[in-house]
């Protein structure tokens, strides 16, 4: 499935968010035509039959006339033979399911950033963890797909809240998550807090280890991980001074959640499919470790053989144990 992206940066936002300039994410202004606008876009990205059409950046549905905006999109998808669309948005601002599912949208993204509330405060959120919740029930009970997007390393946020966010996005059974670390962006209030001592980003190898851990989760809970770590072309990732940015970040989180498999199973030789081959021991040659081809994941140590969803699940209940908002 193809992704024909057209961007809002901003649009609909009654607030700004400590971390957010999404001109600078993204060097897109708002559409003068958003029919014109689709049409290029269909063409850039080489859309057809599979394509679905997403309206991202901003609050959509918070856009003072995003409901002549749907329609329009909607007659567009209809013309060019695409499957549908889907949009991002707060979860305070889900406005008329059903308007929303009879123009076409099959899918909505839930930015949630966190699930703990003085995360959310101090990131200047202005909505609740409820507000998360009631979204995705409200989005699933009219036969639209949730996605939740969250985000590491925000002010005061810790791994214990981090975890205990990816446990209760998990809980809600959404169709899929993202994860980011907070990038530091240009002309942002975070980036002042960082220029004056206030806030200091995530190394690399902090980002990993806690993204990793919440992969674990989602995981276990079979959640589709649609995408870990923020993209950034050559010309947005200018305007990024500071955060654990890495163009490989989603490849290295995976590898790092099973070098800790790796690791604590103390392997001597391991069994994996071919194409996760590069995550399993790719990053990880140092353990020298044999790899042998196999449908399952499964090493052999000490302990005798221990599959790796078997693994896992022990894994995350011990990851439960330090999930909390108050530490």
């Amino acid at each position: 499935m193809k992704v024909v992206p057209i961007f809002f940066p901003n649009a609909g936002c009654q607030y700004r968010c400590v971390f957010c300039n999404e001109w600078m994410a993204t060097m897109k202004s708002f559409p003068k035509s958003v029919t014109d606008e689709i049409y290029k876009a269909y063409k850039f990205y080489h859309g057809d039959e599979n394509s679905e059409l997403a309206l991202y950046g901003g609050t959509f549905t918070a856009i003072e006339n995003w409901r002549d905006i749907l329609e329009k999109s909607h007659k567009c998808v209809k013309k060019l033979g695409m499957r549908g669309i889907r949009l991002s948005t707060r979860p305070d601002e889900i406005k008329d399911v059903d308007f929303l599912k009879a123009n076409g949208v099959v899918s909505v993204e839930i930015g949630a950033q966190s699930m703990c509330q003085d995360v959310l405060n101090a990131s200047r959120r202005r909505h609740t963890a409820e507000d998360v919740q009631k979204a995705v029930k409200m989005l699933k009970n009219a036969g639209i797909k949730v996605s939740v997007h969250l985000m590491t390393a925000l002010p005061k946020d810790t791994k214990s809240k981090s975890l205990f966010s990816s446990f209760e996005v998990a809980s809600l059974m959404p169709n899929g998550v993202r994860i980011h670390p907070t990038l530091v962006l240009k002309n942002t209030e975070l980036e002042q807090k960082y220029l004056n001592g206030y806030y200091v980003p995530q190394s690399l190898k902090e980002a990993l280890d806690w993204v990793s851990d919440m992969i674990a989760v989602f995981l276990n809970g079979k959640i589709l991980i649609e995408r870990i770590g923020m993209y950034q072309d050559a010309e947005t990732l200018k305007n990024v001074v500071g955060g654990p940015f890495h163009p490989a970040f989603g490849e290295m989180a995976r590898s790092m959640l099973y070098r800790k498999y790796l690791i604590l199973t103390e392997a001597k030789r391991v069994f994996g499919p071919p194409r996760l081959r590069s995550q399993i021991i790719g990053r990880n040659r140092d353990l020298e470790l044999e790899f042998l081809p196999s449908d399952r994941i499964i090493v052999e140590g000490k302990a005798g053989k221990i599959a790796f969803d078997e693994w896992l699940l022990k894994y995350v209940h011990s990851l439960k144990e330090m999930a909390r908002c108050d530490l």
